[in-house]
């Protein structure tokens, strides 16, 4: 067998086996990235489902604020029901479009900046659910007048208002200072400059997502098989 014929047939080997891989990496691609959309697919409908939820609490809020517009302490706890509701459809829909948008033939690079956005939109999303906690102080008084709205006697239990007026307002506005402080200290604390701070460390791990946390981990791992494919 000459030389040339040698080199012809190493490089046809050589071709080969580089198409090999080529099929190989694709295949590991295409496995990682179906893990990925696996993890993100209950995400993405567990948003859709919480922009259902707020929509209907907003209609229900924009029919009790305007029975009630001029009655100021019944306006002004709907209100701050609203502006809640209104931010986490933003927050919500932010993920939603963060998740749809994300293109899984890009480079890894690309997929792991869409990762890590989202995994901060999920924190701040818990943050604002935090922040939020004294508005939902308004809940109580809120459906209290509801229900005396509506002429439910059968609920006149959950009357919350009526059965212990002065009661209640003390007990809400004792609770709402405490606990205001409390939840902006939280939310200016909790969030990934002070990853160094262990309790915040912990609290981003807990709520930043486990789907999005093993997403991310799906792609650092393609990426570890690429580098050692190629």
């Amino acid at each position: 067998m000459e030389l040339a014929d040698v080199k012809s047939m190493w490089q046809a080997y050589d071709s080969k086996l580089e198409k090999s891989l080529k099929l190989n990496l694709h295949c590991l691609e295409q496995i990682q990235t179906q893990k990925v959309k696996s993890q993100l697919a209950p995400l993405f409908w567990q948003r859709i489902i919480e922009i259902l939820f707020h929509m209907t609490a907003i209609v229900l809020l924009v029919a009790f604020l305007f029975n009630n517009f001029y009655q100021f302490p019944y306006a002004i706890s709907a209100v701050g029901l609203l502006v809640f509701y209104v931010l986490a459809i933003v927050m919500c829909l932010k993920q939603i479009f963060i998740i749809k948008g994300m293109d899984y033939s890009s480079d890894i690079v690309g997929i792991q900046s869409s990762l890590v956005m989202l995994q901060t939109h999920s924190v701040n999303y818990m943050r604002l659910a935090v922040l939020c906690i004294p508005t939902f102080l308004a809940y109580p008084l809120v459906v209290s007048k509801a229900i005396g709205d509506l002429g439910l006697t059968g609920l006149g239990f959950l009357d919350i208002g009526s059965n212990f007026h002065s009661e209640w307002w003390r007990v809400e506005v004792i609770v709402f200072f405490v606990l205001t402080p409390l939840c902006i200290l939280f939310y200016k604390y909790v969030s990934y400059k002070n990853i160094h701070i262990d309790w915040v460390k912990k609290t981003i791990q807990r709520t930043s997502g486990a789907r999005i946390a093993k997403a991310i981990e799906f792609v650092k791992e393609l990426d570890t098989l690429k580098h050692g494919v190629i």
